[in-house]
């Protein structure tokens, strides 16, 4: 088990494997398919500084109360909704830690290979536990995109996140693919 305390510098993580428990303590960005297009798309640049980021794929529902928002609900959505993002996230912004649900791809892997960064998987369906690690909301970005806007968060001891992708290219759930195509091959042939 391992605490990541953002910023992250390559030390950090690079000893990181596929399989290892992680938690994050400090600031969390958490981002969406509406925060990326605005970035990618759109070709507007972040309010804030992403190196060293860790990026939560999700989208907050929240109120308003005293004119901050509030969480009251987030956890992870499906990553692979941004994978075609992802790789320029880390190589232009620096981001060093995704944190999602399910798996990413081929692209997604060599990017975080090349420039030293993780992926990491946090239960779905678990946003009770991620309520409970969720410290302060620091500030809201892009508010026009609502629950998709750029939320920066504090947590403490969000996790448990389990390392899906590491610094050396290991990706655990393109490996579980290859396995399962290995077996049905074995028992049904090519």
């Amino acid at each position: 088990m391992k605490v990541l305390r953002p910023p992250l510098k390559d030390e950090d993580i690079q000893d990181l494997r596929v399989g290892d428990e992680v938690y994050i303590d400090g600031t969390l960005i958490i981002m969406r398919d509406a925060t990326h297009w605005r970035i990618f798309e759109e070709k507007v640049e972040p309010p804030i500084d992403l190196r060293g980021a860790a990026v939560l794929h999700s989208a907050p529902s929240y109120q308003v109360v005293d004119n901050k928002r509030k969480i009251i609900t987030f956890g992870p959505t499906t990553s692979m909704r941004v994978e075609k993002y992802t790789p320029l996230l880390i190589e232009k912004y620096g981001v060093k830690a995704v944190i999602g649900k399910g798996g990413m791809g081929r692209n997604t892997t060599e990017a975080m290979k090349k420039f030293k960064a993780v992926y990491v998987i946090f239960p779905g369906g678990a946003s009770a536990i991620a309520m409970s690690k969720l410290q302060d909301v620091e500030e809201v970005y892009w508010t026009d995109l609502y629950g998709e806007a750029l939320w920066k968060v504090r947590v403490k001891n969000f996790g448990p996140a389990i390392v899906a992708i590491d610094t050396l290219g290991n990706n655990l759930t393109l490996e579980v693919e290859r396995k399962a195509i290995e077996k049905f091959k074995e028992k049904y042939g090519p």
